[in-house]
């Protein structure tokens, strides 16, 4: 594929990305209200979600913490984190965030020695997390109604059509065999994610209603990293901490 398809796809995902959000949710702010005209279907979908989850990557993360020692656990985090700086490093460029792209580059390039399974700076690098859905938002793309996907959960309109951008700036800058990796890896990560929220998800399926707590956490904490909160090295350190909180 040329630089000129390559742009093409580009533009292409975008005027994706314009059409579903600003498609649903005309006129609306840039931080709307919790807007869920897909409740009923969103609700069926979580449902399949969950006996996925209950079923498949419940069972598997517990595999995974009983076999795997926290050490090793730690090095597979840090590795994946690793491998999502460069959709930092590309949507900083986008927007114009001199400090972040030269920060998050930096940071690829040291921990690269170690493949990313060694943080070297020991977690001192304050990098913002961005992807093409803040990149919208910066464009004033109103974010648009929820949504919950299947395998992917929840996401705002904006954020879903932004996560094949992001997909498809790594399989363009990325050879055939760190597309090969990615693939094994995307299920790891997914277990990894599971076995860190473990308590906060059983308690969420333990809640009254927790098709709304869970819209409630993404749609806050969703906010918070996009509209400029610094988060520490990528990763929210103390994620299953502040998941539990917003449950209660």
């Amino acid at each position: 594929m040329n630089y000129d398809e390559k742009l093409q796809i580009y533009f292409n995902y975008l005027f994706f990305s314009l059409s579903l959000s600003l498609g649903g949710c005309s006129g609306s702010k840039n931080v709307t209200k919790e807007s869920d005209p897909f409740e009923n279907l969103n609700r069926h979908v979580f449902g399949f979600n969950k006996y996925v989850d209950q079923k498949l990557v419940n069972p598997l993360s517990k595999a995974y913490v009983r076999n795997i020692p926290n050490g090793a656990r730690k090095s597979i985090s840090n590795h994946l984190d690793w491998m999502e700086l460069p959709v930092t490093i590309a949507n900083s460029t986008f927007q114009f965030d001199l400090e972040n792209t030269i920060l998050a580059s930096a940071k690829f390039m040291l921990n690269g020695l170690t493949l990313g399974f060694y943080d070297l700076d020991n977690g001192e690098t304050e990098i913002l997390k961005k992807d093409f859905g803040s990149t919208l938002a910066k464009l004033n793309v109103p974010e648009g109604p929820f949504l919950v996907v299947p395998f992917l959960g929840p996401k705002m309109t904006r954020d879903f059509s932004g996560y094949f951008v992001d997909r498809q700036n790594m399989t363009n800058v990325s050879s055939t065999t760190v597309n090969d990796i990615n693939l094994i890896e995307i299920p790891i990560n997914v277990i990894d994610t599971r076995s860190k929220l473990s308590n906060a998800i059983d308690k969420l399926y333990n809640s009254p209603d927790p098709y709304t707590k869970m819209k409630s956490y993404y749609i806050q904490n969703r906010r918070k990293n996009v509209y400029n909160e610094k988060y520490h090295n990528i990763k929210n350190k103390n994620k299953d901490e502040e998941f539990e909180k917003l449950l209660q």
